[in-house]
């Protein structure tokens, strides 16, 4: 059998150890869907090294990084076995390993238009069946791309989890601290997140989000470790902050994690434009505040004011945004600070723009 037609589409996903426990607990809690159904270019998924990052890695030699004490061996071999044995009409198609920021999955490029992503830590093996109930409800409503499942693998000795093929998106992450990308999505991430509230707030609870009078006692002891990025008494003051703001009461749908990683820009000739959303693995319903993330993950100071006044955040859901993104500090930094670098480069980057907040 042939290739079925594909398109030009990419597919990447960033997921963070403070996630793990909500993943967790996804499968047994959360209810069935009744609504309808860095470097300016990064090698992630395919995308192509920029002479601007000044870089031209090999990406075939390139293997993926020990990130967890739990992790799965899945290695090219596996990858190969399960596509050939499951999917026998791509066996032909050549694959190669794709580094990433993601660190749920291990992602390879099938072909020149397909993605394989594999799980390779326990909290992530729900997520394929989550992708297959999520993303084609949002692509009816969202201005931009998201990723498509078009396959879903069987779990093996040595993939324990389900796995999933993917069509690619194009585009390439923002680079947070670039003026042209903070501007873009500044500009931009307001439609996605009018469009994503305007969905019927019917489906599982967001994986992403939780209430700050819970996550004090686990987050506040780690205001102090990442003290060569971000002053203690600013992480304590942010967090404080947070935990004063009145709780939330709007319960609509939500990404939860839009960062960086997950975000897609097309150039044109008019600068960039924000084009894709990827990894909804967090997403479902909760509180709107946790989508305001990419003001502090992505965006300079004034950028960010624009932005938060486009979608109408109020000062309560400022603070508890930017408390969103000093947990994904305090919690990123410590653990991803030698292992995945570029990951660590923009949480650096989220520390400067809390402290501008609060300087």
């Amino acid at each position: 059998m042939g290739v079925p037609p594909i398109g030009d589409y990419r597919h990447v996903g960033v997921d963070y150890v403070f996630h793990a426990c909500a993943r967790r607990t996804r499968a047994s809690s959360d209810a069935r869907i009744s609504a309808p159904r860095s470097p300016k270019k990064s090698l992630q998924f395919g995308h192509e090294p920029s002479a601007r990052d000044g870089r031209t890695p090999n990406v075939a030699a390139m293997s993926m990084p020990r990130l967890h004490e739990d992790q799965a061996e899945v290695t090219d071999a596996t990858v190969r076995a399960l596509v050939d044995t499951q999917f026998p009409h791509w066996a032909g198609l050549p694959l190669q390993h794709l580094p990433s920021d993601g660190t749920i999955n291990r992602i390879d490029l099938l072909g020149e238009d397909l993605i394989v992503r594999v799980p390779i830590v326990p909290w992530g093996g729900d997520d394929i069946r989550f992708d297959a109930e999520i993303l084609p409800l949002v692509a009816t409503a969202l201005p931009v791309a998201v990723p498509e499942l078009i396959a879903r693998g069987e779990p093996t000795a040595d993939a324990p989890w389900e796995w999933g093929v993917y069509r690619r998106l194009p585009g390439r992450h923002p680079v947070p601290g670039d003026d042209a990308d903070s501007a873009a999505l500044a500009r931009d991430l307001p439609s996605l997140l009018e469009a994503l509230r305007s969905l019927p707030p019917v489906g599982p609870k967001a994986a992403a989000c939780f209430a700050f009078t819970d996550e004090d006692p686990n987050t506040r002891p780690k205001l102090t470790d990442p003290a060569r990025w971000i002053d203690p008494a600013v992480a304590s003051a942010a967090w404080d902050a947070a935990l004063a703001a009145a709780p939330n009461i709007e319960q609509v749908w939500v990404h939860g994690d839009l960062v960086a990683p997950n975000l897609l820009l097309t150039d044109t000739d008019t600068g960039p434009r924000l084009t894709g959303v990827l990894d909804w693995s967090a997403a479902g319903i909760g509180d709107p505040a946790f989508d305001l993330v990419g003001a502090w993950t992505c965006m300079n100071p004034s950028d960010r004011a624009a932005f938060l006044h486009a979608v109408g955040a109020t000062e309560d859901q400022i603070a508890r945004g930017r408390g969103y993104a000093l947990r994904k500090v305090v919690w990123g930094l410590p653990y991803y600070e030698k292992s995945l670098p570029g990951f660590a480069a923009m949480l650096a980057y989220t520390a400067t723009q809390i402290t501008a907040d609060l300087t």
